[in-house]
């Protein structure tokens, strides 16, 4: 007699491949967050459909959507998964056998997370942080992150985010200009100033301006740096009048290489946020203390 037992669960990563394709523009996004190529991936779902025995998705035309039977069948898995996960990254979490990946824009990198990290540390040791340069969320799409602080509005498309400090914008520059012109004393004297700038976020100077309700004489275009810490050194060097967030440049500003000039302050009309890859990232105990002492921190800039 054969003692053959049929398996009646798929694989997981079978479960896996599907729940994600279900939560992704695209086969090809999907296959791109698991890091397989899309004809890996394809196959994956297709072995999926060949144990449970029915197509769970509509092909029409290069489109693919979910059929009434895949739909069925997502309400009663996806919660059993994401049950699995959970608990999983938790328990990881808890022994510290994982680190929590954090990818972070490198302005705010050296302008603050850095500097602070010796308190974080010093707070939650039994937190393991890893730092990544970047400035959008692919790497969590990828799965090769698990919290991107971002820079926003912005499309995060159903991933949990929390806001963490709208960036407000002064005007600053060096003591002294080294051209030797006086610092400007009111919104005016920028037409006889170089104004610095930089590329990303774009228009910065534009919504600055707007929202101090410049109503002066046409500016000369600024002079643009490729990246934020590049225009702080060019202002702290005389070479110009510059738009800073005193969450970035404070302590430039301590140090005295920097001076605010007036009381000139507005809104950039961006904000900081936090960026969960998903729910479960968004529930681990690490993101959590993480989450926390970011909000405690950040609190004096908002």
């Amino acid at each position: 007699m054969s003692r053959t037992i049929r398996r009646q669960a798929p694989p997981l990563e079978a479960i896996e491949a599907f729940i994600l394709a279900t939560r992704s523009a695209s086969f090809r996004d999907a296959a791109d967050r698991l890091a397989l190529s899309p004809s890996a991936f394809s196959r994956r779902i297709q072995a999926l459909e060949a144990f449970v025995g029915v197509a769970l998705f509509v092909r029409n035309k290069g489109t693919v959507t979910l059929s009434r039977t895949g739909e069925r069948y997502l309400r009663t898995i996806e919660p059993a998964i994401d049950s699995i996960r959970r608990a999983t990254v938790d328990l990881q979490a808890e022994r510290g056998g994982m680190a929590l990946r954090v990818v972070v824009p490198q302005s705010f990198a050296l302008g603050w997370l850095i500097p602070n990290l010796t308190d974080f540390r010093q707070k939650h040791p039994d937190v393991n942080l890893e730092l990544r340069i970047g400035r959008d969320i692919d790497d969590l799409r990828r799965g090769h992150a698990d919290i991107a602080i971002y820079v926003g509005p912005g499309d995060i498309g159903l991933m949990p985010a929390i806001r963490l400090v709208p960036i407000n914008g002064i005007l600053a520059s060096a003591p002294a200009l080294a051209s030797g012109d006086p610092l400007p004393t009111g919104l005016s004297d920028l037409v006889r100033i170089d104004r610095l700038a930089i590329y990303r976020p774009e228009g910065l100077w534009e919504r600055w301006l707007r929202n101090m309700k410049y109503e002066g004489p046409p500016l000369a275009p600024p002079t643009y740096y490729e990246a934020q810490f590049l225009m702080f050194e060019a202002a702290a060097a005389g070479l110009g009048v510059a738009i800073v967030a005193p969450i970035l440049a404070h302590r430039l500003i301590e140090q005295g290489r920097l001076v605010q000039i007036g009381a000139f302050q507005a809104p950039l009309g961006i904000d900081y946020y936090l960026v969960f890859a998903d729910e479960a990232v968004q529930r681990r105990p690490d993101a959590i203390k993480f989450r926390n002492w970011m909000s405690e921190g950040l609190a004096r800039f908002a």
